[in-house]
């Protein structure tokens, strides 16, 4: 084909896929151009604002997230939980859909029974009971555990324990595509963070594992070890890997005060690559960790 030829079919085509990048803009901007204005995020705030604080209240589209939580402070209180065990009553911000599917996966085998709706404009909340107790304990609101690794006991600064072998971060994290807020426990391939206390128990303790970031997920399959023990007596031992994603674990348990042991065992933190395996690049188990009472 001569070169003139071939100069204009190539800028044909050039102009062909510029008119479908603009075609697919236009139609993006139309699709998700705001729907909602002040006054719909007043009158959710005044909404949200009338519930009770200790009652989690989630958005039902994650596209909206960033927005809705920059207007509705009870938004971000519940960014990251770790499920909806342990939440009575909760409440659902939606556009459409009230428990869409990552919703439903936080319910687990819990069965919400709606209690009412309440339009707000575009938006709607939506209200829910669920047959679970209330929360006792939560590991990552209890600074005063103890923690260890092979070599010794850890330093603890704020949120963070500082080990011989690595450290321990209360953070949010990126697990299976979603934001957690949990315990990041980086230590040294084969090295066991151990943390120990005193817990007021209720009927079960609830935690799940799962590992951050993606990028580590995609060079690393190697699972992690969650070992419980309550007064010095092995009750529980989990093998987590991420293929799991956020991997749910329960332990019955008698209502009281016991002495609680938690050891996560990360058994390969780094990740390969391919000029082999690297021990600086990781790959981070995230525990939670909750007792829960009863449900009435």
């Amino acid at each position: 084909m001569p070169l003139d030829a071939t100069r204009r079919r190539a800028a044909v085509l050039l102009g062909l896929v510029g008119l479908v990048a603009a075609v697919e803009w236009i139609a993006a901007a139309r699709a998700y151009r705001s729907i909602l204005g002040p006054a719909d995020w007043d009158a959710a705030a005044a909404a949200l604002a009338a519930l009770p604080p200790d009652e989690p209240v989630l958005l039902a589209d994650d596209w909206l997230g960033p927005t809705a939580r920059r207007h509705l402070l009870p938004l971000q209180r519940s960014l990251g939980r770790p499920d909806l065990h342990g939440a009575p009553r909760f409440h659902v911000l939606a556009l459409g859909e009230a428990l869409p599917a990552d919703l439903r996966a936080d319910l687990g085998d819990l069965a919400p029974e709606p209690l009412g709706v309440d339009p707000l404009g575009p938006l709607t909340l939506h209200h829910f009971a669920t047959p679970s107790g209330h929360v006792l304990w939560d590991i990552l609101d209890q600074p005063a555990l103890l923690a260890a690794d092979r070599a010794g006991p850890c330093r603890k600064a704020q949120r963070t324990w500082v080990c011989k072998h690595g450290r321990a971060t209360v953070r949010h994290a990126e697990i299976a595509y979603r934001p957690r807020r949990c315990l990041a426990i980086d230590m040294s391939d084969g090295a066991a963070l151990e943390l120990r206390g005193r817990v007021d128990l209720g009927a079960r303790l609830r935690g799940h594992l799962g590992f951050t970031d993606f990028n580590g997920r995609l060079r690393n399959d190697a699972p992690a070890i969650v070992e419980l023990e309550l007064d010095g007596v092995p009750k529980a031992r989990w093998l987590v890997s991420d293929n799991q994603g956020w991997a749910a674990f329960e332990l019955a348990t008698t209502p009281g005060p016991a002495e609680l042991t938690i050891r996560v065992t990360n058994l390969l933190a780094g990740t390969f690559n391919p000029g082999g395996y690297d021990p600086e690049t990781r790959r981070i188990p995230c525990l939670d960790l909750r007792a829960i009472t009863e449900p009435t």
